[in-house]
């Protein structure tokens, strides 16, 4: 369920900036007039876009791996290499939330030029991200760790994804 939400914020964001880019164009090259306010708003939407995007991404396993190695390796490494997977994923989101936290609040008594709201907008989106992608680093490390376990596979190979494609 959280991916259909997710997914969808994402698309109304990308209707969003798609709709400002082109009314951007229409008011500079048909009506000869710029939109001041056009490139803020783009920047806004294409940081969320980015760093919810890059989360959603590592929920649905979309990210690039390579994982020729990890078939050859016996059960036990297999899941040692999980748990070391988890843990530099956590590790990323972790540091996302902790300094994006600490830049959004070092940034938020500045504002931008045209719209005069606050810089720290910008930033939440590293710190939003990174707590998402540590709550999922948790889950998924406890279903990996239960399917280990029984004996599976930390990962499950019947789903296109890997195991953080489950929904809540």
């Amino acid at each position: 369920m959280i991916n259909r939400i997710l997914e969808g914020f994402i698309a109304v964001l990308l209707v969003a900036a798609v709709g400002v880019a082109f009314l951007a164009v229409i008011y500079r090259y048909a009506l000869n007039s710029a939109l001041s306010w056009s490139f803020e708003v783009s920047l806004a939407l294409l940081t969320y876009i980015t760093f919810i995007g890059g989360y959603l991404a590592l929920r649905k396993g979309a990210h690039l791996k390579v994982d020729l190695l990890l078939a050859c390796l016996p059960f036990p490494m297999r899941g040692a290499a999980f748990l070391l997977n988890q843990a530099l994923i956590g590790l990323i989101g972790w540091i996302m939330a902790w300094y994006g936290t600490r830049q959004m609040l070092r940034f938020s008594d500045q504002h931008t030029n045209v719209l005069e709201v606050s810089n720290s907008w910008y930033y939440a989106a590293i710190p939003i991200a990174g707590g998402l992608i540590c709550i999922d680093v948790v889950t998924t490390t406890i279903r990996g760790l239960i399917r280990m376990f029984r004996g599976e596979e930390p990962v499950s190979s019947d789903s296109k994804h890997s195991s953080t494609s489950i929904d809540l």
